[in-house]
């Protein structure tokens, strides 16, 4: 027997075959009637061997999916918390950014616009071609369908394709789009939206995203922003815990205020909105898979003053530690997903299809997330949950989230490499 992890982080027993061995019981969080808390209960189930073998399929196509994504060989540059004699300590390069999060997220510091890239954008003489540059530097990408960075906003101001070579993609995206992923959810839904936005329809940026991928969802908001969406705007900054933000009404009063003073440029586009109005932390649990879940039970807590949302003004380094610790205790709960499959009687074809697919494109979705996040989405840690990595050797330095866009591996390397020439052309230093 060999214990593994699966592509959501579930905590998974293989026998010498290779195939997932299924507790015979469970424990489920269920909302308790007196106190309307979330609580546990253990149930019992009854393991067929169609569900084992069909969950063991599900297991190696999902964890397939995620080595299969560009970013596999993305590798962490871990700082070490040792000191050695002679030599400078890491920890104050730690604590520099440790202490990012103790506040609001600084304008102009998170994920910022070099003066190189604000020039090559500037250079950028189309609607088109700076709509393509500002789904580039998003780090969206596509989860359903394979979009090549060429085909993106590869239509003209009249809505015809520039290139016909791609006119197939743009017909299978829009027959996927609008009800015809109803049964599969609001997540296909979107997502199938997402590759339309893509492709050069600013309404498929604009659509509700509502089943986790938090962080996925904010940036893709923003994104909206910049493309011209005007009214995307009233939602900015005004923040809800089950959304993955912070609820402020003093930001959403100055927000507010700032969109009407806000002008758009010669394209009707707000590029730099991001440096304008600032971004806010995201709360995004999204690698536990039921990240909406999450988000809820945590939110029906803070609302009965159980605990207290770390970004908080109020909060402190124990109300901080009480919400990781209640974190950790949700999480096996949000993983464990495999379950539904019994749950949800695999025995039942229509059934069994839906949640196969369920996984499936959480785990594509998973795939195109990049590894050190979304520019103008950053996620939020809590600061002791930070120093608790670094005493361990685990703290990403690459997850500093002031490195700029353009720097960040979800940036083609040709396109930066265009914007270092045109800065070295033009005599552009930072």
């Amino acid at each position: 027997m060999t214990t593994t992890k699966d592509a959501f982080g579930n905590d998974i027993e293989l026998d010498s075959n290779g195939n997932v061995i299924l507790k015979k019981e469970r424990i489920a969080i269920v909302k308790d009637e007196a106190t309307q808390l979330p609580t546990t209960e253990v149930i019992k189930m009854d393991i067929s061997e169609e569900t084992s073998k069909y969950v063991t399929d599900i297991y190696h196509q999902t964890n397939s999916i995620i080595q299969s994504s560009s970013y596999a060989n993305y590798k962490p540059n871990y700082l070490d918390p040792n000191y050695y004699t002679g030599q400078k300590s890491h920890l104050s390069e730690f604590k520099a950014i440790q202490k990012l999060y103790y506040k609001d997220p600084i304008k102009g510091a998170i994920a910022p616009w070099t003066k190189a890239e604000k020039a090559y954008y500037e250079s950028l003489k189309t609607k088109r071609e700076r709509y393509k540059y500002l789904v580039i530097r998003s780090g969206i990408r596509s989860s359903v369908i394979d979009i090549p960075l060429d085909a993106i906003a590869n239509v003209d101001e009249n809505g015809n394709l520039i290139n016909e070579k791609y006119r197939e993609l743009y017909e299978i995206v829009e027959a996927n789009r609008g009800l015809a992923h109803l049964s599969d959810g609001h997540l296909a839904m979107a997502e199938w939206e997402i590759a339309a936005g893509m492709l050069g329809d600013i309404k498929g940026f604009s659509g509700g995203q509502t089943a986790g991928f938090t962080a996925r969802t904010y940036q893709k908001d923003v994104l909206s922003i910049q493309l011209g969406n005007m009214w995307e705007k009233a939602y900015y900054g005004d923040g809800y815990f089950f959304y993955g933000t912070y609820q402020n009404p003093l930001r959403l009063a100055q927000v507010m205020n700032l969109v009407k003073k806000i002008k758009p440029d010669r394209f009707g586009m707000y590029p730099y909105i991001d440096e304008i109005l600032g971004v806010d932390w995201v709360m995004d649990f999204s690698e536990y898979l039921d990240d909406r879940n999450m988000l809820h039970i945590l939110n029906d807590e803070i609302q009965v003053g159980k605990l207290i949302d770390p970004r908080d003004p109020r909060a402190t380094e124990q109300t901080r530690r009480e919400f990781m610790a209640r974190v950790n205790e949700i999480i096996p709960f949000s993983t464990n997903k495999l379950d539904e499959f019994i749950d949800n009687d695999i025995s039942n074809e229509a059934n069994k299809e839906w949640l196969k697919n369920y996984f499936l494109l959480h785990a594509k979705v998973m795939a195109v997330t990049p590894p050190q996040g979304y520019p103008n989405a950053p996620t939020y840690y809590i600061p002791e949950y930070l120093e608790e990595l670094y005493r361990e050797g685990k703290f990403d330095i690459k997850l500093d989230p002031r490195i700029p866009a353009m720097y960040r591996e979800s940036f083609p390397e040709e396109l930066r490499a265009k914007i270092l020439a045109y800065a070295k052309k033009h005599n552009i230093k930072e």
